[in-house]
């Protein structure tokens, strides 16, 4: 899944970063996000990704604390950067009651999906 996502990091100067990214792998605990400004390992970070719905119009935002657990640059010789991270889930919010209807299908399908190939 290719979802934007924002992060931010405190350094241990009470300095504040930023960055942005995509999503290359996602989890309901976890992500690989695709960027140009990697935090450091260990670090504490706070992800927004924001996920465009079916519709076209409609989107939903999931926030969460996370802690990331490698850097890696140079990604298939892409010259490409990107971090694993991971926290205890995201919290999900929508912009409508559609779409929060269009994420509940989602995770119905998801779940279908799960249970076929178990």
């Amino acid at each position: 899944m290719n979802a934007s996502v924002i992060f931010r990091w405190d350094a241990p100067g009470k300095e504040h970063y930023q960055g942005e990214g995509v999503t290359r792998d996602m989890s309901v605990v976890s992500a690989f996000v695709l960027t140009a400004t990697c935090p450091p390992p260990n670090a504490v970070i706070q992800m927004e990704v924001i996920l465009p719905l079916t519709d076209g119009g409609s989107k939903a935002l999931m926030k969460a604390d996370m802690m990331v657990l490698r850097v890696e640059h140079d990604i298939a010789g892409n010259k490409q950067s990107g971090f694993s991270a991971v926290g205890k889930g995201f919290s999900l919010r929508t912009s409508s009651e559609r779409a929060s209807r269009l994420i509940d299908g989602l995770i119905k399908e998801s779940e279908h999906t799960q249970e076929g190939k178990e």
